[in-house]
């Protein structure tokens, strides 16, 4: 008699995936439209719902660098209709707030890893420097002076920024915009000397020779840009390597594990096409997918990165 329940309640399991999803579905971003995040959330809404013959619908609660979306994932129903989008900053909020951590498996459950937009130095056009050795001897003859664009409090780029310049031994003064491509446009208009950005924010500012790029900081070169070099094979602190915006496929916790695998499947077959790989390079971000564990292990370690360079940096996230 156990045996047959159990069999029942396996043929109900699986019929029950088989027919997901029944209704629309909707994929909080905590940005407004047109952020990087945004953009992904739209192409994967729109590449789902052709998939899976169902409505997939982006809906943007920006706000609180991105607390009132997570938040908005954390206390929805844990069924499978409603999904995140989470980002880099997620992996901030206990050093940010003091009532809101988005702790993995107590408030949300990651899904899969969905890319990530590698980070440039870049420097206003009118720098006096074209490589990182001449932006290096300029930072420490103007100590005190130097500024740099931040586009979010607690955000990488924001403390690789901070610990570019602790590893060049000069201060330099933060100067906060809403948002990379607010920073970017910054730079180039003059008003700080650098940022780190994501080249989503800083192309169309490149393009129109208002910034220059000096490095790309991650470990290794791009293929996209193989001739511009990396920051550490130039010199600068590998502690900023990777320091830079990803993204995450995320749902309620306890949405059941056999639906969060076949929500994984999906994402990560998509991410393996082509076409939807050549929409995310063209758009500045680096497709990737992931098991459900290495999602968790990749958010896991990133807060102790981020929880790490904030005490080293003496760093106060509090708003």
């Amino acid at each position: 008699m156990r045996i047959g329940l159990l069999l029942a309640a396996a043929v109900l399991s699986s019929n029950a995936r088989a027919e997901y999803p029944e209704r629309p579905v909707r994929i909080v971003v905590g940005l407004p439209a047109g952020a990087s995040t945004d953009t992904l959330a739209r192409l994967l809404a729109q590449k789902l719902g052709e998939r899976l013959k169902q409505t997939f619908n982006v809906d943007n609660k920006p706000g609180a660098a991105t607390r009132l979306g997570m938040e908005t994932v954390a206390r929805a129903a844990p069924d499978g209709y409603t999904l995140g989008v989470a980002n880099a900053v997620s992996a901030s909020f206990p050093l940010m707030f003091d009532n809101f951590t988005f702790n993995a498996g107590k408030d949300f459950v990651p899904i899969t890893l969905l890319g990530r937009a590698p980070s440039f130095l870049a420097v206003r056009a009118d720098l006096p420097v074209s490589n990182v050795a001449e932006f290096a001897a300029y930072a420490k003859s103007h100590s005190g002076k130097l500024t740099f664009g931040q586009g979010g409090n607690g955000s990488n780029p924001h403390l690789a920024a901070l610990a570019l310049a602790k590893s060049l031994g000069v201060e330099a003064t933060g100067v906060p915009y809403k948002g990379n491509s607010p920073t970017a446009v910054a730079v180039g208009a003059g008003e700080v000397d650098f940022a780190l950005l994501d080249y989503p924010s800083v192309r169309p500012m490149v393009e129109r020779g208002k910034v220059k790029l000096l490095a790309v900081t991650e470990p290794r070169r791009l293929a996209s840009m193989p001739q511009l070099p990396t920051s550490g094979e130039q010199g600068l602190t590998r502690e900023i390597d990777g320091m830079t915006p990803w993204f995450m496929l995320v749902a309620p916790a306890g949405t059941p594990p056999a639906l969060l695998d076949l929500i994984n499947r999906h994402v990560n077959e998509l991410l393996a096409a082509k076409d939807v790989q050549q929409s995310l390079l063209t758009l500045g971000i680096e497709p990737e997918g992931s098991t459900r564990e290495q999602a968790l292990a990749h958010f896991n370690r990133e807060r102790e990165r981020i929880s790490r360079l904030a005490r080293e940096l003496n760093v106060s996230l509090k708003n």
